[in-house]
């Protein structure tokens, strides 16, 4: 069966991605290098360990989190892998920039792969869970610098400007990332033809990759949430406050959406989502928590909230042209037939 991207597309995608990548090798060869100071053996290991956790969580956790989509069960992998390392490259520049204007020179070292490109990369990322199914591979090559950019200067001018320190400054990264996402998958969604939707459709058996997907992003949060911190105390207070509101995030979760089926059943495609909704509620003030019930606290509202969300508000069913609605809307208050969670 031949490819269903039209041949223009074909065409373009491979070469303006080849094209984007000899930029890419240009620009790192004329303005960047490494650095060449002396460091301690031990701190460059625990940045390499940190660097190592960010990067599975990026790397495999986002990647498998996309393979939810019926027709995107593999290519959510494959198109997640692509748009990471092209945002890494390109946000290793454009940080670099921002921050070395005068000198036009970029120093590339681990701590800055870690912090400032992987986890800037890690943007797009988020925002592909919006937009996957409403774009083709190469808007999705021309999102990524985009992104990357808007992203990159937002956070300079929040350093700069307005004084927020760089943990807060790169927890701003899952708002940025969901409503960049958004207003990009509305703009697309008004051109698509009709038809189009069905490539929307989540898989009717949320596939096994895509709840890997979650447990690495469950593993792996705790290094995302403390990874710029330097003090000693906040990256403890970080790690634990991270691991509590994620339990107790996955706990509400899987009861809700238990209670919440006329059966008692899980419904996997409310967990892949609402269990890590602790780790997002505490990111900015993990480090400032000081008693594991506060974080606990946040856990149990932001799963509670983000299991509501998913069960309570109507999704749209492409194969029946319908609505799903709610279990607990009576059938009588329907005028179509509706499919239930």
């Amino acid at each position: 069966m031949g490819s269903k991207y039209p041949p223009s597309l074909r065409v373009c995608l491979p070469w303006w991605a080849l094209a984007l990548e000899a930029a890419f090798i240009l620009v790192f060869f004329f303005y960047t290098s490494y650095d060449t100071s002396s460091k301690n053996q031990k701190t460059l290991m625990e940045t390499y360990r940190g660097f190592q956790d960010v990067t599975v969580m990026a790397a495999l956790g986002m990647s498998f989190l996309a393979s939810s989509l019926r027709r995107y069960s593999w290519s959510g992998v494959a198109f997640s892998l692509f748009l990471l390392v092209l945002g890494v490259q390109w946000a290793l520049l454009v940080d670099g920039f921002l921050e070395n204007v005068s000198t036009g020179k970029v120093v590339i070292t681990l701590l800055r792969y870690r912090d400032l490109a992987t986890m800037s990369a890690v943007s797009v990322l988020i925002s592909l869970g919006a937009i996957l199914g409403k774009a083709n591979l190469l808007q999705l090559l021309v999102m990524v610098p985009l992104e990357v950019t808007a992203f990159s200067t937002m956070r300079m001018v929040n350093r700069r400007f307005l004084n927020i320190d760089d943990h807060s400054n790169m927890m701003h990264i899952y708002v940025f990332s969901a409503y960049f996402g958004l207003t990009v998958a509305y703009c697309l969604s008004r051109g698509l033809p009709s038809g189009i939707q069905e490539k929307d459709r989540t898989a009717t058996s949320p596939s096994l990759f895509a709840m890997l997907g979650t447990l690495f992003l469950w593993t792996f949060w705790p290094s995302f949430n403390c990874a710029l911190l330097n003090d000693p105390n906040e990256r403890k207070n970080a790690v634990f406050n991270t691991y509590y509101a994620l339990a107790v995030s996955t706990v509400t979760a899987t009861s809700v959406s238990a209670w919440a089926h006329p059966q008692g059943k899980i419904n996997m495609t409310h967990i892949h989502n609402a269990v890590l909704a602790g780790g997002v509620a505490v990111g900015a003030s993990c480090h400032l928590i000081s008693s594991p019930w506060l974080a606990m606290v946040l856990g149990f509202v932001a799963g509670l909230i983000s299991s509501a969300g998913a069960e309570c508000l109507p999704v749209r069913n492409w194969t029946t042209s319908q609505y799903s609605v709610p279990w607990f809307v009576p059938k009588s208050q329907n005028m179509e037939k509706t499919s239930y969670n």
